[in-house]
């Protein structure tokens, strides 16, 4: 969604389509009957917001059956205390296992740099913890942005522990510097799991593995698993979902959400798998894994058919037989037509801004990354991912490498290695549209500050390999120049 406030017009209809009749005021129509019990139990996943513009933010929760107890539907308030005394808003919802019983509701006609309370109700009287979310400044404000940015959680190796630190230090800081989001740049969740039994002692290096996440179905490759369906992706999420300091955080601070590779695979790119061998067709485990992020994160994104935030509506593909790499074009996309459904059914990239100051853009570099070039006879002993910055450069920029003229031969060890790109095309990790997106955000932005949202490092960097472990690469110059 790259418009930055939608009109009334449009939040209505938006609500509309979500089933969702939000109301100023006290809206006694939608109000819930008799008395409300806060039964956490019955929300095992919590509540979480997203995506604040100046006069709505996305909300969300997740209601099962549990323990014979079922809802048919929420009522959603929003109000200016945690009593809920002063209820600004409120509508209602419907979620089904269809959606895996998760509810996203865009909560509308809110007032610009204000705390609100919200909350879900079933039809028992049976409501959610209270959630706490910030709308952001009208777009001429000006005042000062305070976020953090955070990355790759996994709990079944006590990757979690962070949250708790976050939430006690934000609450000792003076109003003024408080947090106002959170943006959360990827790999909410790992798919790779290893099951205790399945290593020496239970141990992952130095960590105790956390029997958190069995996938219902699954793939085991080597000693590790993979999810191969929808419910297996939102297996993960349930579980992650249940540490209470993630569940703290989600309920204390709005969160700006992008995917990184975990999301859908540990080396995948595109619609593609590859566990370090020849990549493979996996259009069906993109679209679950686009699904499951959809149902868990309260985001405004876009589906092929339009904006929706209710449900997901997975495009029918299947996985062809074998990669074939004749269908790569050279903006390094694979047009084979399942690839294609599967990485354009859901689009994450769009834009915030907060106040004056920060326009915040937000990219997917995964969806459409092109394949990864061979670099492995330019490779250093002990740190395999680490190349010469000419060599780099070389590979990845392709035909296109010192103004079209790239070189024959590099120069490394003493040899004239022949360069194995000089007739490829310049690789992409945005993918043409994205990246003009991009670029004519950055351009017409006229906030103080242009904040790039994204899951990989954006400056060129060099270094010594004396001093830092294997691991790291600046591994999209193609992409990068151009853009700082």
């Amino acid at each position: 969604m790259t418009r930055l406030k939608p009109s009334r017009r449009e939040l209505a209809a938006i609500a509309a389509g979500i089933g969702a009749s939000l109301a100023l005021g006290r809206a006694e129509a939608n109000a819930p009957s008799g008395a409300v019990q806060e039964r956490r139990d019955l929300y095992p996943q919590g509540v979480a917001s997203g995506d604040p513009y100046p006069d709505s933010v996305v909300l969300w929760t997740r209601r099962p059956p549990v323990g014979g107890s079922s809802a048919s539907g929420l009522v959603v308030e929003v109000a200016r205390d945690d009593g809920f005394r002063n209820v600004v808003a409120r509508g209602r919802a419907a979620m089904s296992a269809d959606n895996d019983w998760t509810c996203r509701f865009l909560a509308a006609g809110l007032r610009p740099s204000r705390e609100y309370f919200y909350r879900f109700v079933d039809e028992h009287g049976f409501a959610s913890r209270v959630g706490r979310t910030l709308t952001a400044p009208a777009q001429n404000a000006d005042v000062p942005v305070r976020f953090a940015f955070v990355s790759c959680q996994d709990p079944t190796q006590g990757g979690l522990q962070a949250w708790r630190k976050m939430i006690f230090e934000d609450t000792r800081r003076p109003e003024a510097e408080r947090l106002k989001f959170v943006l959360h740049l990827g790999d909410f969740i790992y798919e790779i799991v290893w099951y205790p039994e399945d290593r020496a002692n239970g141990m992952l290096g130095r960590r105790r593995l956390r029997d958190l996440v069995r996938y219902p179905t699954g793939e085991k490759i080597r000693d590790f698993h993979v999810p191969t369906t929808v419910e297996d992706y939102r297996t993960a999420y349930r579980a992650y979902l249940t540490d209470p300091d993630l569940q703290d955080a989600r309920a204390r601070w709005p969160f700006v959400n992008v995917w990184d590779n975990h999301e859908f695979s540990w080396q995948g790119w595109q619609s593609l798998q590859a566990f370090n061998g020849p990549p493979r067709p996996a259009a069906t485990r993109k679209v679950a894994a686009n699904q499951a992020w959809f149902e868990y994160q309260p985001a405004r994104v876009r589906q092929m058919d339009g904006l929706r935030f209710d449900r997901f509506t997975p495009p029918a593909v299947s996985n062809a037989a074998t990669f074939d790499a004749s269908t790569i074009d050279d903006d390094g996309i694979d047009r084979e037509p399942n690839n294609l459904a599967a990485i354009n059914s859901l689009l994450i990239y769009r834009t915030l801004r907060w106040g004056k100051h920060a326009g915040l853009t937000l990219t997917d570099n995964r969806s459409f990354q092109a394949p990864g070039r061979d670099g492995s006879m330019f490779g250093v002993q002990g740190y395999n991912y680490f190349l010469p910055q000419d060599a780099n450069d070389a590979i990845d920029i392709g035909r296109a490498y010192r103004g079209g003229h790239p070189p024959q031969t590099i120069r490394f060890n003493n040899q004239d290695v022949p360069n194995p790109s000089i007739n490829l095309p310049p690789t992409t990790t945005l993918g043409p549209t994205q990246r003009a997106w991009l670029i004519e955000q950055l351009r017409s932005a006229r906030t103080t500050w242009k904040i790039w949202g994204h899951s990989f490092g954006t400056l060129q960097w060099r270094t010594d390999l004396q001093n830092l472990p294997a691991g790291f690469t600046p591994a999209w110059p193609s992409q990068s120049y151009g853009l700082m």
